[in-house]
Formats: structure tokens, sequence, C-alpha cells
């Protein structure tokens, strides 16, 4: 936020000028005001503090569009805080997606702590209080207007803050093209700026659609879905055909969704379905019904295709074979 209040969408027409790029560094700054110089005129979202004993040096570059702003911050050891009463007073509400570019260590305080790597992409949502403690580092971010990100993932935004992001997919082109767009910006023109950063945040936005679709995705199927899944592995284990894809299918969602529900119980979906073909199999077998139906026809009605592998399997499991099984269950 500029010290007139103006937001980053409202200053970014004005005096920043479409696809101009602007270089600030602590250069020709003495040395004991420096960080004063930082703390008004660059890191106006945040309250920094130098985090060591050493001189303070710090670069940035920037290039701003109406709705988002693609930066790149450089400096010595500091700590960057962003309070609940600075988070009121400026209007500063922005969101970014940024990148730890090079650094030994980073903690970030933002909805929980996190430790960050060179490498890592995560979440700001400079409507929250934040911290960042940092050593000598360079980090590089795609700052989105408020507005846009609500236009794109609805008026609840209370998930984003601090959340990392998986850098694979389009999430892994969007760390590369900040890289290079902010590395070769020099050597671009006003008007291939404003496509460069065009493309970062229309690449931001949709990582952060694609993660939002996630969330959903994981709390939708809570501890109801997963008794429905057991339920229908139950009904149908009897069925050889049954898979993880078959059972994905009739309850309506994504394999990878399925796969992260029984992640969280500790469980495999594949192992589940065959457990419950072996526990099938051991009811039958210790069952009135089960009296006098070959072993074979046991093993294809419990959804086994093949005697010797079902005879392996629950013997492994049991530690006795079908027949011993079915001797011990009827007192034989």
């Amino acid at each position: 936020m500029s010290r007139d209040g103006r937001s980053m969408a409202e200053q970014a027409s004005g005096t920043a000028g479409a696809g101009r790029l602007v270089d600030l560094s602590t250069d020709g700054i003495a040395p004991g005001e420096r960080l004063a110089f930082w703390r008004s005129t660059v890191l106006k979202r945040n309250e920094p503090v130098i985090a060591s004993d050493g001189v303070f040096q710090a670069r940035l570059r920037r290039i701003v569009l109406e709705g988002a702003e693609l930066i790149e911050h450089a400096s010595e050891a500091v700590v960057a805080r962003r309070a609940v009463g600075r988070t009121r007073f400026d209007g500063g509400d922005d969101i970014a997606v940024e990148l730890m570019r090079d650094g030994e260590r980073a903690e970030l305080d933002h909805n929980g702590e996190h430790r960050l790597r060179p490498g890592d992409l995560y979440i700001v949502d400079y409507a929250r209080p934040v911290q960042i403690a940092r050593s000598r580092h360079r980090s590089s971010g795609i700052v989105l207007s408020r507005r846009r990100v609500v236009e794109i993932l609805g008026e609840d935004l209370s998930g984003l803050a601090g959340r990392r992001i998986a850098a694979v997919g389009l999430a892994a082109v969007l760390r590369q093209h900040m890289k290079a767009t902010i590395d070769t910006a020099a050597d671009m023109t006003p008007a291939e700026r404003v496509l460069a950063v065009q493309g970062a945040a229309e690449m931001a936005l949709a990582v952060l659609q694609a993660d939002r679709v996630r969330i959903d995705d994981a709390q939708q199927f809570g501890t109801g879905f997963y008794a429905a899944a057991r339920q229908l592995i139950e009904r149908q284990c009897g069925d050889a055909n049954l898979a993880p894809e078959r059972v994905a299918a009739a309850l309506g969602c994504s394999r990878a969704s399925l796969y992260r529900v029984f992640a969280r119980q500790s469980q495999s979906v594949g192992a589940v379905i065959w457990t419950a073909r072996l526990e099938r199999a051991r009811r039958l077998l210790g069952s009135a019904a089960g009296v006098g139906v070959p072993i074979a026809e046991v093993a294809i009605r419990c959804g086994f295709r093949e005697t010797p592998t079902f005879s392996r399997m629950f013997r492994r499991r049991y530690g006795l074979t079908p027949s011993d099984a079915r001797a011990e269950n009827l007192g034989g």
C-alpha cells in the first residue's frame, strides 16, 4: 500500500504505469537510515526488523498492473511483521502466491507455523496477521487484488493464509514463469512485461482455484463418505472386477479423492477390498450355507479368480488353509 492509502490496483494505473519496471535498493542510502527507508518506501505492508547485527542491504524489483503485481525481494536477514492493527488501517488486503527462491531458512507464522525451504510456493493473505523470519534470501511473488481472488474462489478465503502449494503441474510452470519474468524483465518492453505479468496472474488464479477444489474435495469426503465406501466394498467384494476405480465411480468421486479418504485412515483401498473378500470367505466357510461348497466355489463367490491365489492369501492372513478353517469352525 502507498502512504496515501490507495490500493495496489488503484495505484497501478497511476504513477507506476502499466508494464513499468521499478528497481529499488539500499545502495546510496546511509547505513543507519537503510531500514527506515526500506520500511517507509518498500515494505509498506509489513514492519521490517533487522534480524542480524550486520549492515542491512536490500533490493526490490516490481512490475505493477491493475489488479496484479509481480515482485522480487532480496535482503540480508530480516523479520517482517504485519500486525492486526496494520491490516486494518492500510486496507492492503491483497493475496500473494510467493516463492522462496534462495535462502538457508525461513519461518512463516501465518495461520500456524511453517518452515519454508528454497523452491517452496506458499500463500500470504495480507488481510491477516503474518510474520516471516528469513536469513539472507531472495523471494518472488505474484500479488493479486483481493477482488480478483474473490471472483474466482468466493467470499470465504479463510483457508488460504499460510497454505503451501505443491509445485507440480501448473504450479511448477508458475514457479518457473515468475523467475524467468523477473530475471529477464530489464530486456522486455513494457508491453511484453504486461503480457508476462498477466500470464502469471492468470496462472496463479488457476492454481488457487485448483488448490481450493482439492481442499473442498477432502472436506466433502469425510467420515460419512469413508463409511459409505466401506459399505459398498463389503457389498460388492464378491465381484472379481471390483477395484478402486469402480468404487470411486460408484460413489461419484475421483480415484485420488478416494485414496485420500482412506489414507486419512492409514488404509489402502486395494488392501481393504482384498481383506473384505477374505473375511467374506471365512464367514462362508464357517456357516451352514457353506457346508459342502467346494473351496474353488468359495473362492469364486468371494471375488477370487484363482483358487491357489485364494488359498495362499487366506493362509497368510489366518495362519491356516481354507479347508482347515472350515474343519475348525465345524468342530472337525
